[in-house]
């Protein structure tokens, strides 16, 4: 059985429309440095009783809660997933600031070889923690953390999308835009 390890390629691409009708996202953009990242879908079941015992388990989907480390979140992709204002080369966070939809991509390794893929397909991001320490004799670098929330699309429902090398995906084209639905993804040579 085959185990994952490690974490690369974290990208995010903001998610312009999401309606009946369709769904829109811009190029995605990597974030360099990921460090770790925890996905915790919220659900609640409840059992319906009949016949004298359990007769159905009753599942909703609540928030889907993700944090994730990276090694810097650069000023202007703050700018960019939090509505900052800059100027004259200063970052304002206000009460005003609006965050943007955003999807969330990324991929582990597989110890049989290759990879498996992800993306997160909405989700808005909490404010960022500031967190820094004094150099004691050691240089110990501070990492940016970031809470997430995500729920399903307005679209199709969906809120998670999900690949792994088996020979015929390679996941080349992985990250060229959000897989939200096969048809997105060409079929790689």
């Amino acid at each position: 059985m085959p185990l994952l390890h490690g974490l690369d390629q974290f990208h995010i691409a903001e998610l312009t429309q999401d309606s009946a009708s369709g769904v829109t996202y811009e190029t995605p953009e990597a974030i360099p440095g990921a460090v770790n990242v925890k996905v915790d879908p919220k659900t609640e079941s409840n059992t319906f009783y009949a016949d004298n015992g359990a007769y159905e388990v009753l599942t909703s989907m609540g928030d889907i809660d993700v944090e994730m480390e990276v090694a810097d979140l650069p000023l202007p992709l703050q700018a960019k997933i939090y509505g900052h204002q800059t100027e004259n080369g200063v970052q304002f966070a206000s009460i005003n600031d609006q965050p943007i939809y955003l999807a969330l991509g990324f991929r582990a390794k597989v110890s049989t070889g290759g990879h498996r893929y992800y993306w997160l397909l909405k989700g808005k991001a909490e404010l960022l923690p500031t967190e820094h320490q004094t150099d004691e004799g050691n240089k110990n670098p501070q990492t940016a953390k970031l809470k997430l929330k995500f729920m399903p699309l307005l679209y199709n429902g969906r809120w998670k999308a999900q690949a792994q090398y088996d020979g015929t995906f390679s996941g080349e084209t992985w990250f060229n835009q959000v897989v939200y639905t096969g048809s997105v993804l060409p079929p790689e040579a």
